[in-house]
């Protein structure tokens, strides 16, 4: 074979696998973004629950904890997408995340291995995406929550609890969740005077109490603007906390050993603080804007 004809077939050869590659390989989703759209009246949550519990001891001092969450929509969505956060004495322990393509479910399992006595608390935004024709798109989301002591006592044995039953419980409950109170509210005084915010005009409501804001307003907005609220708020915190925290001299860090994320509600709620420190304790100020 002469090489012009050689060079011919090389060239047509390349078309064909470079056409191949551009009509088979989709472009997919984009994975880096949760997005929030009007909400959809239509799209309900059937199911959305988190899960943590005692799973097994790996020695007088080791267990593991078994992590599960599940959602399920009245209906397929172009896209669902479930973002689940661990925290353990008040510090991001793990993440577990999911997305979805034209499903209306989602399940995700994890094991986690801890130590000492610790309150843990698993906090999950369930979101849906649905798109309609002349690209309408809408949004649907649920918040779900769970908690569980471990008690690691020389007194007794390893053993995990939600609700205290015993004495001994409703005081070790007591004991965790003071040490708890006492280091979150030192600490959110001190980013409130870092960052030169006036403590008496705004609500202090931690991440782990979100849940509780799903069935009431925030004070000073409707429940239709809550839920809008609430929306845009996972949306900035997928971005700029769960996908990797951008610190002050522009590199980017792991959320995990970071502090929950305090959200700062001013007396008229057109805008939001969320406050938090990175796992080396640098300050971090995250700003949400309401719009009318």
């Amino acid at each position: 074979m002469s090489k012009w004809k050689f060079a011919i077939t090389l060239l047509i050869t390349s078309f064909f696998v470079g056409l191949f590659l551009v009509i088979s390989i989709k472009p997919e989703p984009l994975r880096d973004a949760l997005i929030f759209f009007p909400i959809d009246p239509n799209a309900t949550f059937e199911e959305a629950t988190s899960r943590i519990q005692f799973q097994t001891m790996e020695d007088e001092d080791e267990y593991t904890l078994d992590w599960t969450v599940k959602s399920v929509l009245n209906q397929d969505a172009y896209l669902r997408q479930d973002v689940s956060l661990l925290f353990e004495d008040g510090y991001l322990k793990d993440t577990l995340s999911s997305w979805q393509e034209n499903t209306s479910t989602i399940q995700m399992e994890k094991d986690v291995k801890s130590d000492d006595s610790g309150h843990y608390r698993v906090v999950t935004f369930h979101h849906a995406e649905l798109h309609y024709p002349n690209d309408e798109i809408k949004s649907a989301q649920k918040l779900s929550f769970d908690q569980l002591y471990v008690i690691d006592s020389p007194l007794t044995p390893l053993h995990a609890f939600r609700i205290p039953q015993t004495e001994e419980e409703k005081e070790s409950k007591r004991i965790l969740d003071y040490i708890l109170k006492q280091q979150q509210d030192y600490d959110w005084d001190s980013l409130f005077e870092y960052y030169n915010l006036p403590q008496d005009n705004y609500l202090r409501i931690p991440l782990t109490d979100l849940v509780l804001y799903e069935e009431k307003p925030i004070p000073g907005l409707t429940q239709e603007k809550t839920a809008q609220f609430l929306g845009g708020l996972w949306e900035g915190l997928y971005k700029n906390y769960v996908l990797g925290i951008t610190k002050q001299d522009g590199t980017t860090v792991s959320p995990v050993g970071s502090t929950v994320p305090v959200i700062l509600v001013p007396k008229t709620p057109d805008h939001f603080f969320v406050l938090f420190r990175t796992s080396d304790g640098e300050p971090v100020q995250l700003l949400q804007t309401l719009q009318n």
